[in-house]
């Protein structure tokens, strides 16, 4: 997650279509997600990543906006029933910003964490008494 180095290839292809996608004329950024080029861009990178996911075809492919960070809600939202329980094992900032959205949706609880020691490890989870265990 977060920034990181991008192979000098890949960085030299991006600046080359940035005013120039393809011929087009325009760069992805500037072009409708109802067009066909974009079209065909989506489509070849869901095939991309079902490819490298192993992602069968009875599963459904989302592009969604938001990053990790709409998926501190999207997981509850999505996986805890009404009124549900969770337990999280906090490891970091991310984990911790998890456990307090998950928070607004349930009753959570943190199983295990490394705050005290400036999460410079990973709590040994195998040994770690969960309290939601009525699940």
């Amino acid at each position: 997650a977060g920034p990181a180095v991008l192979p000098e290839c890949v960085l030299r292809e991006a600046a080359a279509e940035m005013m120039d996608y393809r011929g087009t004329g325009m760069s992805v950024m500037e072009m409708s997600h109802r067009s066909p080029v974009y079209d065909a861009i989506i489509k070849q990178t869901e095939a991309d990543f079902r490819t490298l996911m192993n992602i069968p075809d009875n599963y459904k492919v989302l592009f969604l906006q938001g990053g990790a960070s709409t998926q501190f809600a999207s997981v509850p939202l999505n996986l805890l029933p009404v009124g549900g329980k969770a337990d999280y094992i906090v490891t970091g900032n991310f984990a911790s910003k998890a456990y307090e959205e998950g928070a607004r949706f349930g009753d959570m609880a943190i199983a295990a964490s490394s705050k005290e020691s400036n999460y410079t490890f990973i709590p040994d989870y195998f040994t770690t008494s969960i309290g939601n265990d009525d699940c």
